[in-house]
């Protein structure tokens, strides 16, 4: 038995091995291999190595765009969820929330024009201020169409309206979609006010789907103008200074860099959110095109003169561009004249009828909206009302940058036209104008007629920064400190910065570059950004080792200042006969903000990270005559004659007060030598004198 045990042991094995041999067997491999790897022996060779790759191609590759990633092809299927665009309140003007009441408020959404299969919705969160609570609504409009209306419940906390809106509303012939609000309910004195953090969504459609100038207005707040890293051309830099104000004009904030395009943020529910938006100048053969890149819709400006279409995209041709790519041509001379007038209708608010009792009507412009080499010289404003029932007439009043220009009370009828002069010290770069209707009663609409209008007049020679776009609006040339005739992108921040303020989005651009150190001599009105002033000028802010020294038109010092560094000194000048501003920096570019320098009154200023940080105006101070009323004037002399006759003897006001002087100086030394002695008293009577 024990001889027969190690016998059923390997006849047991060698069934199992048989077993086990078809599971883990290759096909067509022969027993004996397999068994030879089942149990290799000690002396067995390693396996050989795998074959090596093939070598790769010594020939040169061409290299590739640093800020330029794939492009999708057009006719590809939309990848991932559709891309939304956010437009908040902040970006609408009012970014600290937007207060209203019974009389309601306008809000102007841009949209392109009659772009099909855009989506939106609506999201609002608003604030009461009331007395009691629960007694009052909210109604929601939209191109005149009541679209909601909603109440406010007793419980703490915002009012939330979230809807979607039709998409024909979404499709206006004029680009922009108007949304009011307006509270109703119990007369008591109640506010509402919408909140920051309220904002439209768009949901874009195929980007296959979008024109360049549907794509030119959906662009978001935060905008990059991209071109290709190392030294740029005159003509890319044209293009990128043009596109850069045609953004800036729509309130976006612009930055000109090098750097790849942003990509879209991930968003609540696998939703994308595109909130960079990126135009790369100087790519591709078309002139202007939009084109994917890495899921993020890109306005692309190509072509060998690749600013001829910046200009068109904030033109009176950009209707043009509502083809999906436009072709380059040559750029004919801008058929435009002078306009002597500017209807409000053209200036930034609403004009629409209002029915409460005290009707007010808010509209912007800035000194940039107004024709080449032209200035506001008067206001014409119509006004009509219905008539008070019970006889009592409406006073009309006009206000500019919060200063009265003129009142006037309606008639009978209830209208009345006001013509009220406009004085340049009331200007400013930003101006807001406000007509404001009082009544006695809501007893009907009033209204703004569409016939109120800007009167313009031809504008002199610039004598300070407010008149510099006028001048500008023609054509600008561009002259820029470039060592060597390389200049990089981000060398022009600075420059966008400054011309943001002085600037017309639609004027013509030509850069020049410059060597420093050589004044360079500009052909027209220009913007130099230069070490040394342009030729054939007089500066009155000069530099010397780090110190400034500033002086009046006669030439004397008036200022010096020392130490400075991070700033950008700006000033007027005249070079060749033509009027420009010159921008040198002082040590490092400062961090420059988001807003533009407010450059108003003066023709020099200082310029740091928080904008202007000191202005001056080098020209002579106006003459001030100040006349009392009250004043005494001879018999039978009106104001006017003792105005006169006091203005006549102006000029000899120091000899008539030196003759005084000497005259009081003269009466004293008298009294002194000859003192005043009275004569003795004289005896009582009847007493004879010794």
């Amino acid at each position: 038995m024990r001889a027969e045990r190690p016998i059923l042991r390997r006849a047991a094995a060698t069934l199992l091995a048989l077993a086990l041999l078809p599971m883990g067997l290759p096909p067509g491999l022969p027993m004996a291999q397999a068994q030879t790897r089942a149990r290799p022996s000690a002396t067995e060779p390693l396996p050989l190595p795998p074959p090596p790759a093939p070598p790769a191609s010594l020939a040169p590759q061409p290299a590739q765009p640093g800020i330029v990633p794939r492009e999708a092809p057009r006719d590809a299927p939309r990848a991932g969820p559709p891309l939304q665009r956010r437009i908040g309140l902040a970006e609408l003007g009012p970014a600290a929330g937007l207060p209203f009441d019974q009389r309601g408020v306008t809000l102007t959404v841009p949209l392109p024009r009659n772009q099909p299969g855009l989506a939106g919705r609506l999201a609002l969160a608003i604030d009461l201020a009331a007395p009691f609570g629960g007694r009052h609504a909210v109604e929601l409009r939209a191109e005149g169409r009541l679209l909601e209306s909603r109440a406010f419940s007793d419980a703490p906390g915002p009012l939330a309206i979230e809807m979607p809106l039709p998409e024909d509303l979404l499709a206006q012939p004029d680009g922009a979609l108007s949304i009011e609000l307006r509270l109703v309910g119990d007369p008591d004195p109640a506010s509402a006010s919408l909140r920051p953090d309220s904002h439209l969504t768009l949901l874009l459609p195929d980007p296959a789907e979008l024109s360049v100038a549907a794509l030119f207005r959906l662009l978001p707040q935060a905008t990059q103008v991209l071109l290709r890293p190392g030294p740029i051309s005159p003509a890319e830099a044209t293009a990128a200074l043009q596109i850069g104000l045609a953004l800036a004009a729509t309130g976006r904030e612009v930055s000109i860099a090098s750097a790849p395009p942003g990509r879209a943020l991930p968003g609540p529910g696998g939703t994308r959110i595109w909130a960079s938006g990126a135009v790369l100048v100087g790519l591709g053969a078309e002139a202007a095109a939009v084109r994917m890149l890495d899921g993020v819709p890109v306005l692309t400006l190509g072509g060998p003169s690749p600013e001829r279409m910046a200009r068109l995209l904030d033109s009176p041709l950009r209707e043009a561009a509502l083809m999906g790519a436009v072709s380059g041509g040559t750029e004919g001379a801008a058929a435009s004249s002078a306009t002597a007038t500017l209807p409000f209708a053209a200036l930034s608010g609403s004009t629409a009828p209002q029915e409460a009792a005290r009707a007010e009507w808010t509209l912007s412009f800035s000194t940039r909206d107004l024709p080449p080499g032209t200035r506001l010289e008067a206001l014409e404003v119509a006004l009509r009302a219905a008539p008070d029932p019970g006889g009592a007439r409406a006073v009309g009043t006009v206000l500019l940058n919060n200063e009265i220009l003129g009142a006037a009370t309606l008639s009978a009828e209830g209208s009345a036209r006001l013509v009220l002069p406009v004085q340049a010290s009331a200007l400013a770069a930003e101006n807001t104008l406000s007509v404001v209707v009082n009544r006695a009663a809501a007893s009907g609409p009033a209204q703004l007629l569409p016939s109120s209008l800007l009167r313009l007049a031809p504008a002199g020679p610039p004598r300070d920064f407010l008149d510099l776009p006028s001048a500008f609006g023609a054509g600008v040339e561009v002259l820029v400190d470039a060592p060597g005739r390389v200049l990089v992108a981000e060398g022009l921040n600075p420059l966008l910065w400054v011309m943001r303020a002085v600037v017309p989005a639609a004027a013509p651009l030509r850069v020049t570059l410059a060597e420093p150190g050589t004044p360079a001599a500009p052909s027209g009105p220009f913007v130099a950004a230069t070490i040394e002033p342009p030729a054939d000028s007089d500066p009155l802010l000069r530099f010397d080792a780090g110190r400034i020294l500033l002086s009046n038109r006669e030439g004397r010092p008036v200022l010096e200042l020392g130490g400075l560094h991070r700033l950008i000194a700006a000033q007027l000048l005249t070079a060749g006969g033509h009027p420009g501003l010159w921008l040198r920096h002082v040590g490092p570019v400062p961090l420059l903000p988001a807003a533009a320098p407010r450059l108003g009154q003066g023709d020099i200023a200082l310029l740091d990270g928080q904008g202007v940080a000191l202005a001056w105006s080098s020209g002579p101070a106006p003459a001030l005559r100040i006349a009392y009323p009250e004043a005494p004037r001879p018999e039978g002399m009106s104001l006017a004659g003792a105005t006169a006759w006091l203005a006549a003897l102006r000029p000899w006001r120091s000899w008539i007060i030196g003759v005084a002087w000497v005259a009081g100086f003269l009466l004293v030394v008298y009294a002194f030598l000859r003192p005043r002695r009275d004569p003795p008293p004289a005896p009582p009577a009847g007493i004879s004198a010794p």
